[in-house]
């Protein structure tokens, strides 16, 4: 089992004007006999999901996602080292034999302090014509700057959006995975707890 979930933790990255992550102890054993601490956090922190109603009024919400649709077979994708990601760079790097064995497709971009690979609409709607159900990226957002062209496809087509997952130590190739978000009532997103199956 591979752990690709980020630490939700002060020193958390968050997206540019989301939340903090503070984590503050409000009970302890020495005093209480037992141990509580009280949490704050943007409800895009750290390894999220992104439900239809981040971006789609009216949308569901993460409490409403098909949970089946985030547990299944994978591909993670290596795209490590480009800049500009599009139709192209997919198709080159995913084999062509390979294509339909998988419901779920990751997108392994190597981002790293802000500095987002820039994921091109038409490789959106290649993952919403392959039929994906859901798709994983390493980088805080599918999209890049204010435009959510990719969001909008994706979500719009009720492709899951899982957003900040840690694949810096993870091969290319087929997985079993496991991602579900925390059930928080009519909320936008969730953090998530992902994890690779080797078989």
């Amino acid at each position: 089992m591979i752990d690709i979930t980020r630490s939700i933790a002060p020193e958390t990255r968050v997206y540019p004007g989301d939340p903090k992550v503070t984590v503050e102890r409000i009970a302890s054993i020495e005093s209480c006999g037992y141990s509580v601490s009280k949490l704050e956090m943007g409800s895009h922190t750290a390894t999220h999901i992104d439900a239809p109603a981040h971006i789609l009024e009216g949308g569901a919400t993460v409490d409403e996602v098909d949970l089946s649709s985030l547990v299944g077979r994978a591909y993670l994708i290596d795209l490590s080292g480009k800049n500009e990601i599009g139709n192209d760079e997919i198709e080159k790097a995913f084999p062509f034999k390979e294509k339909g064995r998988c419901e779920i497709v990751l997108l392994k971009t190597e981002s790293s302090d802000q500095n987002f690979a820039r994921i091109l609409p038409d490789t959106a709607e290649w993952i919403a014509k392959k039929g994906y159900l859901t798709v994983g990226i390493d980088s805080e957002s599918v999209d890049s700057g204010e435009e959510l062209d990719n969001h909008m496809i994706l979500l719009g087509k009720g492709i899951n959006i899982i957003e900040n997952l840690d694949l810096k130590n993870v091969e290319p190739g087929y997985y079993g995975f496991v991602c579900l978000p925390l059930k928080i009532k009519e909320c936008d997103g969730a953090p998530a707890r992902a994890i690779l199956l080797q078989s």
